[in-house]
This record gives structure tokens, sequence and C-alpha cells, in this order.
């Protein structure tokens, strides 16, 4: 692999997740060995937390998955929580939003599709051969930056005071609006 400068986030800063309320805000999956997410090992032996810079991407990132459907419901958000991280040390992050895709045999069609092998095969590499704390990406949805981190980056982020909060109707709406769609309430 050839030397990448690894981007850094501060001390300090927040990251925002939106997830499942019946897992911690620092959760770092998938439970089993089989792959879900887009930088998941592909062999389970080692497990990433997804999180966005910004409460927007998070949200771009968990519930506009279907840029063809015009609308949010309020469903998919109640089922849903949004949490804020802090950044305790700070994270060493391989950047996956320049030249350095090329280097590594992807495209941003690699990168952005739902068709995961590769970006799985390339999370290992990253994992197994840098001491990357994670990977930084951009959103598919909001053209801001996302990171996964390995699990080796727990230490370095913790729970802050806003954890596990409902996404309110209103939110929901204006966050729904960044994305052109609908917020649909039953």
């Amino acid at each position: 692999m050839t030397v990448t400068v690894l981007r850094r986030i501060a001390a300090g800063a927040t990251l925002h997740r939106i997830h499942r309320p019946f897992h911690d805000a620092v959760f770092f999956g998938p439970t089993g060995a089989t792959p879900q997410g887009r930088f998941d090992a592909p062999d389970g032996s080692f497990k990433v937390l997804y999180a966005a810079r910004a409460l927007e991407t998070a949200f771009g990132e968990t519930l506009v998955r279907s840029p063809h459907i015009a609308f949010v419901l309020s469903t998919a958000v109640n089922a849903r929580v949004r949490s804020e991280l802090l950044v305790t040390k700070a994270l060493r992050l391989f950047p996956l939003i320049d030249g350095s895709v090329s280097k590594l045999g992807l495209s941003f069609t690699d990168l952005h599709g739902d068709a995961y092998a590769k970006t799985w095969a390339v999370s290992a590499q990253i994992h197994d051969n840098t001491p990357a704390d994670g990977i930084l990406y951009t959103s598919r949805f909001y053209n801001q930056r996302c990171v996964a981190l390995f699990g080796r980056a727990a230490s370095s982020i913790a729970e802050s005071p806003n954890m596990k909060l409902p996404i309110s109707p209103a939110d929901a709406a204006k966050l729904a609006e960044k994305f052109g769609k609908i917020y649909v309430e039953p």
C-alpha cells in the first residue's frame, strides 16, 4: 500500500449518529461475522462504527437511502434516535475522498454504490496495513464527510450528554427538506 497522509479529527470534535434505540450510540458492528455496512470487515475480524460530521449527513445516510422516493416516513424516523459522540483523542483517518480512492483500485462509483465487496476488501486492507483509526469518506447523499471507525478507535470516542434523543417531527421535516424530501406522518 502506498503511503497516504492520514486526515485528523481533533479531540473535542462532535460526531453524529442516527441509530436504532436498542443499539448503544457507541456501537461497533455488525453483531455477527457477516458484513452489512459499506466498510465492514469481510470476514468479521474487526467491527466498525459509522458516524457523520453533521446531523444532516447522518440523517441522509440513515433515512434517505432511496433517492427515487420523494418522502421520509415518520415510522422510519420514529424507529431511530439521534446521538452525539465526543472525540476524546485525535482520530487518524484514511481518506477515501480524493485520489487515494483510485490508488486503492476503487472509483467513486464503487465507493458510493451498493455492491460492497470492493469496499469491504479495501477496508480490510486499510485496517490491516495502516495505523488509521478508520476511514474518512463522503456521504452518498449530502456531499459531506462521514467516518467509519475501526474498533481499535473505541478509546478515542465517548458518549456526550446528547444520547438517544428522539427526532421531533419538526426536526425531521427540516432535515428531510434538505434532501428535497417530504416528511410524511400517518
